[in-house]
């Protein structure tokens, strides 16, 4: 499969250019262009024909999506991957309605952009040999239709993550999960505190919340007098 011409549009010139790098990096993406307004980005669009859209919902002079409804309105086939910082209900809505395959809130880690852009490729290999195969059975088009219902299904700690409960982020989450993983031993509230740059009562918010969805054990340890002090684990 040839490389996917792919067009970045976002208003930050460094985050874009993060992108940029990125897909290049990884293969199998051919950046076309970058645009840093909406209006640049549905003129390239038109002159250039991607294949896949990167696209921030926060740009100068249009909403990310009044340029995704221009998009659709051309009848032009290419896909859409959300990447900004909006976590607006309306807007999420506004870009499912839209046909995007994927929404990715900022700041995000490179594995989960790796993850959305894997999956895809797949989708697109899928999409290809489904053509040449003639008419699709239920199971193909269920696989095509709901590609992020099957990324959740893989993935039960994401699909928690994006139902966190009011005062917990998710780049806050990941730094804790991956430290609690790299830890040899259990370890305390204070000390995952201490190690990054949490208050204690932030830090054991999160350590609780990873037991209570089963993905860490607590583990008291009793000293000579006094209260247990509660230690976490991670449930490898």
């Amino acid at each position: 499969m040839s490389s996917i011409r792919t067009l970045i549009i976002d208003d930050d010139v460094a985050v874009a250019g993060i992108h940029h790098g990125f897909l290049l990096a990884r293969g199998g993406f051919d950046v076309v262009s970058l645009a840093h307004t909406g209006q640049q980005g549905l003129d390239l669009a038109a002159e250039l024909r991607p294949e896949l859209v990167l696209l921030d919902i926060h740009l100068p002079d249009m909403s990310g999506l009044d340029v995704l409804q221009q998009l659709r309105g051309r009848q032009q086939a290419l896909d859409v991957l959300v990447i900004t910082a909006s976590r607006e209900l309306d807007t999420v809505r506004g870009a499912m309605a839209g046909g995007v395959l994927h929404y990715l809130v900022k700041p995000f880690t490179s594995q989960a952009l790796n993850e959305r852009l894997d999956e895809y490729l797949l989708l697109r290999r899928e999409l290809a040999a489904g053509g040449a195969a003639g008419p699709l059975d239920q199971d193909s088009i269920d696989r095509l239709v709901a590609p992020s219902r099957r990324a959740k299904a893989a993935d039960p700690l994401a699909e928690q993550a994006a139902r966190l409960p009011k005062g917990l982020s998710r780049p806050t989450l990941d730094a804790v999960i991956e430290a609690l993983k790299a830890s040899p031993e259990d370890v305390s509230a204070a000390g995952m505190a201490l190690q990054l740059g949490l208050s204690r009562v932030s830090a054991r918010r999160y350590l609780e919340y990873l037991v209570i969805h089963g993905f860490a054990r607590l583990t008291p340890r009793y000293g000579a007098a006094g209260r247990p002090e509660n230690r976490y684990l991670w449930k490898r």
